[in-house]
């Protein structure tokens, strides 16, 4: 394994030895060697006709399966990554591990460094992204960026460190917040899988590729806006495919038909474009730091190639396998990774010209400055590790200022050579002089160069401050002799300037000391040296003015320099600039345009107006970005404060920064303010769909939601009559509500009644009406004002539903009841006194005080003309009790002032047939006396709650409390909802059974004038339905419509287990079994006697006719033994039979004609129903079999049939119930030969 450093070594390192010089002694135990590898036999560009084979030192890293390669701050680590699931750091120089590797917990898709090296980040297979502290290894966020199965294939870090942004297969590209994990921008959704994603230098910008779609994009980083899309294939992931250009202007990518495209941001165009060494399956692009050059994968060879000319140069290089990934640092390594081998390359051996601008220092002086920089860099690099986030920006400029002395000090050179030419022409004009001028002039002369001498020996002697203050006093009084001599005045200023960027330089160097003295000396001596227009020197002083300074002591200061006032004020301004103070940096720009005036001289007011507006414009982005940052962290008033003092700068794209400022004054409450800014960008670009949006939000705000909704469909309408399909494709991002909220409407009322009364008018409302009215309220446009671009189906359904509660109406019918055709054209406030319009007139100020809006009666919102109407509600209407919010029940005859506990038991309302339902479907309840007064003061809202109700309803034998919770709509419970219904009467008959439609969720034709054959059509609608028998457990007399049906309800009134025995006891019937196993001959026949039974068909009614299976035998005689009762016309019947010996019967029935009758056994379900209910299904087979027959053994009450014909019977209604049993001895072959079906009219 690779010798791997301390856990503390991920931080920066000295630069170690070269590879050439390190000790190899324990290599061949490393997977990292350090060999020569040998340029591709690929042809170079066709200028040449050169065939070339270079040798090219290399560090090769065995990386296994991370491959994924990022370099880490400033070169000297290399970071790796892959499906191994880690993360591991390696030395550029020596291709050493580096501390441990970090733990990933999956693998590693894409990968990420920022530029100071502080943080890395690593996107993950399953949507996820993680974030580490480079130096301390620690993890300090993760979080789900693209949900499960959607692969992060592309990173990256914001120059500032602050944010991320991913690119997935999920087709979307998202910025992070790195602190966080906040969402700040997107998705981005694209037409593909995002394949790669980067930002720009400055941040400002982020590009986008799309995987095998011919798209890249360019977004704004901050607003998310798309600023263009090329339409250029790439085949590359892991952020291979697209190269950033220093100036964030341009963008370098590499296509999947293997060309370079050269695109140009500002200008939206394709610049150049060129093709690389080879067009199978090329992969990375990477872009070298001075923008010179960039180098193109494909399979395993990369190219290198000129930014300008577009020829390649030096060699093709070969890496050990295909490359996936590939990276150039800053100080010129280029790094490969594919296959398991990870290889770095040195691009000065690759490319010499690399190192052609430092060829001409000479050997010896470059050793010294060698030793001054490296004491120099070790100060440094000491004092930039105490700094803040900005270090690797200082030792940058570190970096600049070492190269800048080398050439100033190889231009000294130059200078000293220039100096022995300028002595000889000297003494040459000496001579002449002394031949045709006079001895003063002859003075003047030598008195010149001696100053000039004095200046240079100080200057020599590195004492620059007094070189310069000798040099002032020479220039101080020039004579009109010494303007005249061309060799003094050209020495003059060639030494100024020489003086000037000495000063500079010492000035420069101090500034990384922090002399603030020694600084503000240096820069004010070299400015006091001559006028001068060199910018960079005077905003150099001006901010080390500042640091104790105000702007106006800094004007002032700089009089004394004798510059043109624009110059200072411009590099004053540029000072505040750089130094981030743009609020006074506006106030001197403002104080420039309104204290100077143009210069006479037209090359510097020419120089003034592109200043100016080139300043507004970057000082203008500047506030903007700070402002859109502001906006982020959500602090609102900084927000407005920085679009404002950009709009006061009055740049070009005013209304987007109206918008801007309108969004945040909008979110710091400020509307008014909100929306005259967006009614200002709207009347400055007509066509800016923005302006629309920032004024939507602002009448949003202020609750005007009609006015806010126009404005968003205007905004929606100029999206979609776009010409630009980019810009139509954005209407796609929004949302009209209206046909949601309308098929919300539609859903909620499906489910109601069809007329309502609107208690607040008195008036009647169909379906469309009703919708009508919430179109006219203001929640209708809140909702399609809010939901512009989500759609919350939830507050939709939740304002919709709270909206259309309403309340019903239960009560006992009077004469002059308020039909629907009384009241359809009127309110029924309008309605003539009557003690039944007062009832619905108390109704309806009931159900407004109690803040409701609808309620329904059943009085005048049913149409009983037309029969599809009253169809309608007699089938829905136990629907409409239980979807109400409130149930109110008027006792008729109970009154507040002499009500007494018990008068709800006895009221006329708990005798009726429709309160039974009525009573059942409500889950809210309140009980009113005729006064509408609370029934007994009962203040709780829901009356069912009362124990004072339950107790009285139990004791009126209506309902139970176990009965609310049981009873449901539907065929279940049929015998107990009968028996619930039996003691309940209506007026009409046929009510009796149309009151009971809701609750079994039947439908029948409904015709009044049938009498009771209406129950009779029910009951077999309920029997044909359930299947349940039990309907036709009943004594008394048969009705018109079928022999098997009774003539009214109120026979269910009787106890069900006189006809269905109950169940038998657990020891009890263990005892039996046990018998039964015992003393039967033949287990097996009472096996197919239960299975005969269990497939036995359930009962039908179908044409008049009921299909009745069961155990069926004949009696062997009939006589009629008494009778007919002369007043009840009953008479008593004995027969003889088989299986039960003698049976009595008393009927109305005169069966003297008749010779024999059918005994029906019919309750085989119920008894199943009830064994299985027992936990009987666990039991064998044969158990099951015998418990079953020892329940047949039971009494039972039995079904008598006449026979019509030889298949057809009547059933003979008895006045009791005809109790029988098998008798013991009846063997149970004869039970199976009897089980049969007949058919009963």
């Amino acid at each position: 394994m690779s010798r791997s450093r301390p856990k503390d070594a991920w931080t920066r390192r000295d630069v170690m030895p070269s590879s050439g010089s390190r000790d190899r002694s324990d290599e061949k135990d490393s997977p990292i060697r350090v060999e020569a590898k040998e340029a591709s036999d690929e042809s170079p560009p066709a200028s040449s006709n050169l065939q070339r084979k270079e040798l090219f030192r290399t560090v090769e890293i065995d990386a296994g399966n991370s491959t994924l390669v990022a370099f880490l701050g400033d070169g000297t680590r290399l970071l790796s990554g892959g499906s191994e699931k880690k993360i591991r750091c390696w030395g550029a120089e020596d291709g050493e591990e580096v501390g441990k590797p970090i733990e990933a917990r999956g693998y590693v898709w894409s990968l990420a460094a920022s530029q100071n090296g502080e943080w890395i980040a690593r996107g993950g297979g399953g949507g996820a992204v993680t974030v580490w502290n480079a130096q301390s290894q620690k993890k300090v966020n993760g979080f789900d960026a693209h949900g499960s199965g959607n692969q992060v294939n592309g990173i990256d870090i914001s120059p500032d460190g602050a944010r991320i942004v991913t690119a997935s297969r999920d087709q979307t590209a998202c910025v992070w917040s790195r602190e966080t994990g906040e969402l700040l921008l997107g998705p981005l959704q694209h037409d593909g899988w995002v394949a790669a994603a980067k930002f720009s230098p400055d941040g400002s910008s982020i590009a986008t590729a799309t995987l095998s779609v011919e798209s890249v994009r360019i977004y704004g980083s901050f607003d998310g806006h798309c600023l263009v899309d090329f339409p250029i294939k790439v085949d590359s992931r892991f952020n291979g495919s697209v190269a950033w250009a220093g100036d964030s202007r341009r963008l370098f990518v590499l296509s999947c038909e293997g060309n370079i495209h050269a695109l140009d941001i500002s200008t939206k165009t394709i610049l150049s474009r060129w093709p690389i060494h080879s067009s199978t399956a090329p992969n990375c692009i990477a872009l070298a730091s001075n923008d010179m050059f960039l180098a193109a994968s494909a399979n395993s060879s990369v190219s290198f190639w000129s930014i300008t000319t577009h020829e390649q140069i030096g060699s093709v290089i070969k890496h050990t396998a295909d490359i996936v990934s590939m990276v150039i640092s800053a100080n010129y390594k280029l790094a490969t990774g594919g296959g398991s081998k990870i290889t770095v390359w040195d691009l000065f051996e690759i490319l010499p010209s690399l190192r052609a601008y430092s060829d001409n220092i000479s050997l010896a002086h470059k050793l010294q400055r060698e030793r001054v920089e490296r004491v120099d860099l070790e100060k440094t690099i000491q004092f930039l590790r105490t700094q803040d986030k900005h270090s690797a920006q200082k030792v940058s400029n570190l970096e600049d200022t070492v190269l800048q002395l080398r050439n100033e000090l190889d231009d000294s050179k130059r200078v000293a050579q220039q100096m022995r030419i300028d002595m000889g022409e000297t003494l040459r004009s000496l001579r002449g002089n002394l031949e045709t001028n006079s001895i003063d002039v002859l003075g003047w002369i030598l008195r010149a160069h001696e100053q000039k001498l004095e200046c240079e020996e100080l200057y020599d002697e590195g004492r620059i401050f007094d070189a310069a203050i000798a040099f002032l006093n020479m220039t101080s009084a020039p004579s009109k002799i010494m303007k005249s001599n061309k060799v003094v005045v050209d020495w003059q200023s060639k030494f100024k300037d020489q003086c000037i960027m000495a000063l500079e330089r010492i000035g420069d160097e101090a500034s990384i000391t922090g002399s603030y003295d020694e600084i503000l000396s240096a820069y004010s001596t070299a400015l006091s040296l001559g006028p001068s227009t060199s910018s960079d020197l005077l905003i150099k002083w001006a901010k080390t003015m500042f640091r104790c300074s105000s702007v106006n002591q800094v004007l002032r200061a700089a009089a004394k320099f004798k510059l043109p006032g624009f110059f200072v004020h411009r590099a004053i301004c540029e000072a505040l600039e750089t130094s981030g103070r743009i609020t006074e940096a506006i106030a001197c720009f403002q104080q420039l345009q309104n204290e100077i005036a143009l210069t006479g001289n037209p090359n510097i007011g020419d120089e003034r107006t592109r200043w100016e507006s080139s300043f507004t414009l970057r000082l203008a982005e500047k506030l903007v970005t700070m402002g859109d940052s502001a906006m982020n962290h959500g602090n609102h008033d900084d927000a407005i404060a920085h679009y404002s003092d950009a709009l006061s700068l009055k740049p070009a794209n005013l209304a987007d920064i109206l918008v801007k400022r309108s969004r945040a004054r909008a979110m710091a409450g400020s509307l008014n303010h909100a929306l005259s800014d967006a009614e200002k960008a709207i009347e400055l670009e007509p066509s800016f769909y923005m302006g629309y949006e920032a004024k939507h939000a602002a009448l949003h705000g202020m609750k005007r939601y009609t006015e806010a909704f126009g404005a968003f469909r205007t905004m929606l309408s100029m999206l979609e009559r776009s010409p630009d399909p980019r810009i139509r494709e954005l209407s796609l991002r929004y949302f009209d509500a209206t046909l949601q909220i309308h098929k919300m409407i539609v859903e909620t009322l499906q489910h109601m009644p069809r007329v309502l009364i609107d208690a607040t008018t008195g008036r009647l409302y169909d379906k469309s009406q009703q919708i009508a009215t919430f179109e006219e309220q203001p929640i209708f446009d809140e909702l399609r004002s809010s939901m512009t671009s989500r759609l919350d189906s939830a507050r939709i359904r939740k304002e919709v539903e709270s909206y259309y509660r309403y309340v019903t109406f239960s009560h006992t019918w009077e004469y002059g009841e308020p039909l629907f055709q009384k009241v359809e054209n009127i309110s029924i406030y309008e309605l003539e006194p009557s003690t039944t319009n007062f009832k619905l007139q108390g109704l309806c100020k009931l159900t407004r005080s109690l803040g409701f809006q609808w309620v329904w009666s059943d009085t005048c919102c049913i149409d009983k003309k037309d029969h599809v109407v009253l169809q309608e509600s007699l089938v829905a209407m136990f629907t409409w009790y239980r979807g109400s919010s409130l149930t109110v029940v008027y006792l008729l005859g109970v009154r507040s002032d002499s009500q007494l506990s018990g008068d709800l038991r006895k009221s006329i309302w708990n005798t009726r047939g429709w309160t039974y339902q009525e009573y059942i479907a409500a889950e809210v309840i309140q009980f009113y006396t005729e006064d509408w007064k609370p029934y007994l003061g009962i203040d709780l809202f829901n009356h069912k709650e009362s124990p004072i109700i339950v107790s009285e309803m139990q004791q009126a034998g209506s309902v139970s409390t176990q009965d609310l919770v049981v009873l449901q709509p539907g065929l279940e419970r049929v015998r107990e909802k009968l028996y619930l219904a039996s003691t309940r009467k209506t007026t009409l008959v046929e009510d009796m059974a149309y009151s009971l439609l809701g609750i079994f969720n039947a439908a029948i034709p409904v015709i009044y004038g049938e009498g009771n054959r209406a129950l009779g059509r029910f009951l077999e609608h309920i029997l044909t339905g359930s299947g349940d028998v039990t309907i036709l457990a009943w004594t008394g007399c048969s009705g018109s419509y079928h022999s098997c049906l009774p003539a009214h309800l109120s026979v269910y009134e009787q106890p069900i287990l006189q006809h269905v025995p109950p169940l038998i006891e657990t020891p009890k019937m263990k005892q039996m079994v046990k018998h039964l196993r015992r003393f039967l001959p033949d287990l097996s026949v009472a096996e197919m006697l239960y299975d005969r039974l269990h497939d036995l068909p359930t009962p039908s009614i179908a044409a008049s006719r009921l299909r009745l299976p069961g155990i069926i035998f004949r009696t062997t005689e009939l006589v009629q033994t008494s009778g007919p009762d002369p007043n009840t016309n009953l008479r008593v019947y004995h027969a003889t039979t088989f299986m039960f010996g003698k049976l009595e019967m008393t009927t109305a029935d005169d069966l003297t004609r008749t010779k024999e009758l059918c005994v029906v056994h019919p309750w085989i379900r119920p008894l199943f129903d009830q064994e299985f209910s027992d936990g009987v299904a666990a039991l064998d087979k044969t158990t099951q079999a015998l418990r079953f027959v020892a329940r047949l053994r039971q009494p039972f009450g039995a079904l008598l049939f006449a026979p019509l014909s030889h298949f057809e019977y009547r059933r003979v209604a008895a006045d009791c119930v005809v109790q029988v049993q098998f008798r013991e001895e009846i063997p149970l072959s004869e039970l199976v030969d009897n089980i049969r079906t007949i058919e009963v009219h």
